[in-house]
């Protein structure tokens, strides 16, 4: 063999070596156990209910060049109590997870079926309610994202959630989704959230609606013995019913949250007023089987922004804290909500465990 060809070869072998070295194998597991007791009897637009529930979601992925990841795994829940006739289910829903993800420290994007979690976004309960951040815990689509490596605090980013697929008795729906925000000197900043839903038809029913909501805010984080988060936004939510009378409705309101921790110990307070954000919630959206936007599932939205007196209330008052290397998680409270028509309250307790650092093999550095 020539010189030549041997220092090709042995140049082939050093880039084997070298891709192989950069590449790191994923295992881990994500196990999430939530009990929610609703006790709504004197509110007009919620159901007295309790929820209790598990989600286990195992999964394995190879990471290389420490900057790309490529992640499947599946999710596998259980609500407690459930029964198909005089039998509990092994299971009551299986579903994958599954995802290429491109990090370094300014961008990231995702391309798959991904957590809720990757977002970075603070999106209110206007935008999700808490029912809805754990049993549509997943994205379906892509996300990107910018982050300044100076100010932690300072991102925009985008993603697309894919919902539902155009069928027979199930409509084509899509979500997209927007948030930012820029940190200031001194613990200021402002943001914005931004939802459009695109709530299309389904081949026996021509029914197209859209649904946008979007939250500008301020706010200011410091410390006074207590950590302090206090921010005053906007909720403008222009939507319409094309079935219903095909007008745009414009309703809105500001909104004023404070948040006060110390230990663990958390007291938040969520005040709005103004309009019902929810106006369609009672029109019918599908005349083959009566379903109106609210039970067909247009917003995904806490239902007390539905409210008719121009005021909401939110107030949560518990503990909400992190141990052993932010690998488990444990939060309990009690909520207290107030529409103008009634009180109802939620009795909260979510355990949360993520191993990803303790299955981590070869990696340096386990789960961001």
């Amino acid at each position: 063999m020539s010189m030549r060809k041997r220092m090709l070869v042995l140049c082939l072998i050093a880039t084997t070596v070298a891709q192989a070295s950069a590449q790191r194998i994923i295992a881990g597991a994500d196990f999430t156990t939530r009990f929610d007791n609703r006790e709504y009897a004197g509110n007009t637009f919620n159901q007295p209910q309790t929820l209790f529930s598990a989600r286990l979601t195992p999964r394995i992925g190879i990471e290389w060049m420490e900057k790309n990841r490529l992640v499947f795994g599946i999710e596998m829940l259980q609500n407690f109590g459930e029964h198909n006739g005089m039998r509990e289910p092994f299971l009551s829903d299986v579903k994958p997870l599954m995802y290429y993800r491109f990090k370094t420290e300014h961008v990231q994007a995702n391309a798959g079926i991904f957590d809720r979690s990757e977002l970075a976004g603070d999106y209110s309960t206007a935008f999700f309610s808490d029912s809805t951040r754990f049993y549509h815990n997943r994205l379906s689509g892509f996300l990107g994202r910018y982050r300044s490596t100076e100010r932690r605090d300072t991102y925009v980013e985008l993603a697309l959630d894919w919902e539902g697929m155009l069928g027979e008795t199930t409509r084509e729906k899509f979500r997209i989704l927007s948030a930012g925000r820029y940190t200031l000197d001194k613990g200021f900043y402002f943001g914005y959230a931004f939802s459009l839903f695109h709530f299309a038809m389904s081949e026996q029913v021509d029914n197209v609606s859209d649904n946008l909501l979007l939250n500008p805010y301020v706010g200011w984080k410091f410390n006074a013995y207590l950590d302090f988060d206090v921010r005053a936004g906007l909720l403008l939510a222009p939507q319409r019913g094309r079935s219903v009378d095909n007008a745009w409705k414009k309703p809105c309101g500001g909104q004023l949250d404070i948040v006060l921790r110390k230990w663990g110990v958390k007291l938040e307070n969520n005040l709005y007023i103004g309009g019902n954000l929810q106006p369609l919630r009672y029109a019918v959206a599908d005349p083959l089987t009566g379903l109106t936007y609210g039970t067909d599932g247009l917003y995904a939205g806490e239902s007390f922004y539905a409210t008719t007196e121009h005021i909401y209330n939110r107030t949560w008052l518990g503990y909400d804290n992190r141990f052993f290397n932010d690998t488990i998680t444990v939060e309990a409270g009690m909520v207290f909500h107030y529409d103008g028509t009634g009180m109802g309250t939620q009795q909260i307790v979510r355990l949360s465990v993520n191993l990803e650092k303790l299955f981590g093999i070869g990696s340096k550095h386990g789960h961001e």
